[in-house]
């Protein structure tokens, strides 16, 4: 029993050491080998110019969509106080007719709300397009990255059999 303990403690040792690449929840930084990364550092650690490619696909939708996300965000802040105030309306006295000419103001509020809308809405997709290409990037460099030569080796020998490990 304590053999097979050990074996078991020994394979799970093994699986351990995996050279596998984790990508944190914001998206920002990955980790490989137990060292954190930012995502900028991508061309620097990974091999597979496949998954190089996907990430900076990825990075770049995810820039697009933070700045289309930007950029609504601040049309529906400058528009939405200008559409919720009252229309400026009055009236000036023309001397050449003698009348008190009535006018109101048309204030562009509602469309830039409108406008800004449409940003955000278009980047949200965007940006989830971006986080998937990142995602799928570091998946393809975890197929790719070759796996440690770590193997087992079973050995006849003439009293009985060993088993060896070697990496």
């Amino acid at each position: 029993m304590k053999k097979i303990s050990i074996l078991f403690a020994l394979f799970l040792f093994c699986l351990s050491f995996s050279q596998e690449i984790t990508l944190s929840k914001t998206g920002r930084k990955f980790t490989k080998n137990g060292i954190e990364y930012k995502i900028s550092e991508y061309q620097t650690q990974f091999q597979n110019p496949v998954a190089k490619t996907y990430i900076g696909e990825g990075r770049s939708y995810k820039t697009v969509g933070t700045i289309f996300g930007f950029a609504g965000g601040l049309l529906i802040g400058a528009g939405l106080p200008n559409a919720l105030s009252e229309n400026n309306s009055g009236g000036y006295f023309d001397p050449y007719t003698g009348q008190i000419i009535k006018y109101k103001e048309k204030k562009p509020g509602w469309t830039l709300v409108g406008i800004g809308i449409g940003l955000v809405a278009v980047a949200i997709p965007v940006a989830i397009i971006g986080s998937k290409k990142v995602k799928k990037g570091v998946e393809t460099e975890n197929k790719f990255a070759p796996k440690s030569q770590n193997f087992y080796k079973v050995d006849f020998t003439g009293n009985g059999f060993s088993l060896s490990y070697n990496f």
